[in-house]
């Protein structure tokens, strides 16, 4: 596959990725119950079908991250075509985009223990104290893994400023985006939906304009 190829496929799946997440922050957010919530609360945050929860933030989940992955590999090969092959910042994506999705990973499974146990065994007691547990070590997951977005949105930003590969007003959204990510534990909606909505941008640069070649470096021979 060519380098505008892989770059068109990396945009269609960072788009299925955001598509596919978006249903779990319509269900809820781990952050959502607070300290003075009562044990019928958290157990009502799961909703009267724990299947449907764990449909929304379990199994397309699995798919959402099936498409990241692809979507990070493409990323890191366009941000590398346009750093030259000494630039380090395309690495440092990469391993931020990774640290992200171990993470995310990671939080999907403690936030849906509570309900996936009640799907699994029939015999299984709730327990409201567990379900306090899970919600809170998910929630810090999902703010560790934001460290990992921010790092892959800022170095990406950057790459975008030095090289002009795709528009500089994306490295200007990229770079606030991740402020946002990292503020996370404050701001849980708003840091989570800047990193998705920067992947969508992202992507749909990826999918109708990219073109391998595109920077705005030019030829020493012609400054």
């Amino acid at each position: 596959m060519s380098g505008e190829g892989l770059a068109r496929f990396g945009g269609i799946c960072g788009l299925l990725f955001v598509l596919l997440m978006v249903p779990a922050y319509v269900v809820g957010y781990p952050d959502a119950p607070t300290s003075t919530s009562d044990a019928g609360e958290v157990l009502g945050y799961f909703g009267d079908s724990p299947g449907t929860f764990v449909l929304f933030n379990g199994v397309l989940p699995i798919f959402s991250t099936f498409f990241f992955l692809w979507f990070l590999g493409a990323l890191y090969g366009v941000l590398r075509r346009a750093e030259g092959a000494g630039g380090v910042l395309s690495s440092v994506a990469l391993v931020g985009g990774v640290v992200f999705i171990v993470l995310s990973c990671a939080g999907y499974a403690a936030e849906i223990i509570h309900p996936a146990t009640l799907v699994r065994f029939e015999n299984f007691v709730p327990d409201a104290q567990h379900a306090f547990e899970s919600l809170a070590f998910s929630a810090w997951l999902y703010h560790f893994c934001q460290v990992g977005d921010a790092v892959m949105v800022s170095a990406a930003s950057l790459v975008v400023l030095g090289s002009g590969i795709l528009p500089r007003w994306l490295a200007l959204v990229g770079l606030l985006a991740a402020l946002l990510a990292l503020l996370h534990f404050v701001l849980p909606l708003v840091g989570a939906a800047a990193g998705l909505v920067w992947v969508a941008l992202v992507s749909v640069l990826m999918l109708s304009g990219y073109r391998e070649g595109t920077s705005s470096r030019r030829h020493p021979s012609r400054r």
